[in-house]
């Protein structure tokens, strides 16, 4: 697929799981990449701003002078602030809508908005693709999805070039924020059984580090993508059932109960990502198995007290 160059790049929410990890790839292809994020306002290399604050989101793109800005900084999940809802919807709605007039302002090329899958919500069943109306479930989702139609907005009235991506449940080396997931592994490689509040028909909808990454990368450098919102996920979801099991099969000695639930989640069986696949060029490259596997070999060489 032919490619746009992304130029200088200015990347929000630098210091978290996918920013950092975004800018590690890009400063590794040569790229000139501003690092900007809040929570590690002044450290080395990072350039300090916080996205509620309209004039700060101004002079940070000004600064930069950026030909592509990739947005990740955010409220990353419905588990993290969900006793701070309005503080939720400053930083992803408002704080989008910051970047995205500060784009317009200066001309950037493109503009690409790390979205959710959680956009969806449980109302929608089998497997959904952009055309699926969403039906978000939390605060969350609710301020992801106003993201999103801010997106649609400037691109339609202001002729932004901008892009919402919708992202799964990243996981991979790295993650600090706490998660189902990082709960299970963690209790396994200490030997601590974990008791899930779930059935085994749940389903659930992993998307590896890299290939998350790489789905920003491919809509930051598609010659002319024609949508404004893509799914960016690993396609077909697995019951929670079958996650465990392919976690079993790298800890063989996996403790794991179901209950707490009285019945099964509701929510899409997967993601159409033909979208994606013919207009950004991403593809899934990385199976569950092979990423828990990655997973499981960082935190075991991890320091971290919290699994030990």
């Amino acid at each position: 697929m032919e490619r746009r160059d992304r130029g200088r790049v200015l990347v929000t929410g630098a210091a978290g799981f996918v920013g950092a990890a975004l800018v590690e790839k890009l400063r590794a292809d040569g790229v000139a990449v501003t690092a900007s994020d809040v929570a590690e306002a002044g450290a080395a290399g990072l350039a300090p701003c916080d996205l509620t604050d309209g004039d700060a989101v101004a002079a940070l793109v000004a600064g930069s002078a950026p030909d592509t800005i990739i947005h990740c900084g955010a409220v990353s999940g419905p588990m993290v602030m969900a006793d701070r809802p309005l503080e939720i919807w400053r930083i992803n709605a408002l704080g989008t809508a910051h970047v995205l007039d500060a784009a317009r302002r200066q001309g950037v090329g493109r503009t690409i908005v790390c979205s959710t899958s959680e956009v969806y919500g449980s109302r929608n069943q089998g497997v959904v693709d952009e055309e699926t109306r969403p039906e978000p479930d939390s605060v969350y989702g609710a301020s992801k999805l106003a993201a999103e139609q801010a997106v649609i907005g400037y691109r339609r009235e202001h002729g932004l070039e901008a892009a919402a991506i919708r992202l799964s449940w990243i996981y991979g080396p790295g993650r600090r924020t706490p998660t189902k997931l990082e709960r299970v592994l963690k209790n396994g490689l200490s030997g601590r059984p974990t008791v899930l509040d779930g059935r085994p028909e749940d389903v659930t909808h992993y998307l590896f580090l890299d290939d998350a990454v790489r789905g920003l990368v491919c809509a930051a450098t598609a010659r002319s993508p024609e949508w404004a919102v893509y799914n960016v996920t690993a396609g077909k979801g697995s019951t929670l059932a079958d996650t465990i099991d392919a976690i079993r099969a790298v800890l063989p000695d996996l403790q794991v109960a179901f209950g707490g639930a009285d019945a099964a989640k509701g929510g899409p069986a997967g993601f159409d990502t033909a979208r994606a696949a013919s207009a950004l060029g991403y593809r899934p490259q990385t199976d569950f198995a092979t990423g828990i596997r990655r997973t499981v070999e960082a935190l075991r060489l991890s320091s971290d007290a919290n699994w030990r």
